[in-house]
């Protein structure tokens, strides 16, 4: 069980997430709170979290499923009001992610281009953003309370497995939409700042996926507008899309 209670004793926030609906099982609650909207039985800022996902979305099609009471899957919804969220949001629901679980845990997460979230360089979690009708859907999923993975799922672990103890899932996801919301405010600059301060990679040689092809690039960081910059053989390149492993 999620108990909303809980987690509303900890949200600070003025507008994200202060209508949350809580499910046991969903498909995808990406998918959910769009049908929502579609029904106008959501508006931006409000949230849904599913205790358990089943056919959750990953980046490139990828599934992400939950296991009960155990991880946090959720999504929130965004009104495209301002030119900038479209390089915002990606940075930010990273970022926020990193310091509600420090706030929390007091463990060190980092970030992998474009959506992971590390912690001693397994993947505990993912964004996945989506746009549909003037709207950003800004799915979560998080490892939280699993004591066992999905064995196919290489490097991945749970904040239990390495703190060794279970953390409560309320707080933990207010303290997510805490920092979401203070990091809306801020400009992009001290966003990307931030961002790259948290980059595991930065200025590292890292295997670079994109179109079928694979070759090993340094990651130089983001640009002025968010997109990621990377030095190859040829000379300094610009991306918006690919897979890094390190």
């Amino acid at each position: 069980m999620f108990f909303t209670p809980l987690f509303l004793s900890n949200l600070t926030t003025k507008k994200i997430a202060r209508n949350i609906e809580y499910f046991r099982t969903l498909d995808s609650t990406n998918t959910e709170i769009f049908d929502m909207l579609k029904q106008n039985q959501a508006k931006s800022g409000d949230a849904i979290i599913a205790d358990q996902q089943t056919a959750g979305r990953g980046r490139r099609g990828n599934n992400w499923i939950s296991n009960p009471g155990e991880s946090i899957t959720c999504s929130i919804i965004i009104k495209d009001e301002d030119d900038s969220l479209v390089k915002k949001l990606p940075l930010i629901s990273g970022i926020a992610i990193i310091k509600g679980i420090k706030q929390l845990t007091k463990l060190d997460c980092n970030l992998k281009w474009p959506n992971d979230i590390l912690l001693d360089s397994k993947k505990i979690g993912g964004i996945l953003i989506e746009k549909k009708d003037g709207y950003f859907i800004i799915g979560i999923g998080l490892n939280v309370n699993e004591s066992e993975l999905d064995k196919s799922i290489e490097n991945s672990t749970s904040i239990r497995l390495e703190l060794g103890r279970t953390v409560q899932r309320e707080p933990l996801l207010a303290f997510i939409f805490n920092h979401f919301e203070t990091l809306l405010g801020n400009n992009l600059s001290s966003i990307i700042n931030e961002w790259e301060s948290l980059c595991l990679h930065m200025d590292r040689m890292v295997k670079f996926h994109q179109s079928n092809q694979l070759m090993s690039v340094t990651f130089l960081g983001l640009n002025e507008n968010g997109e990621a910059n990377i030095q190859t053989d040829d000379g300094k390149k610009i991306i918006n899309s690919g897979i890094i492993e390190l």
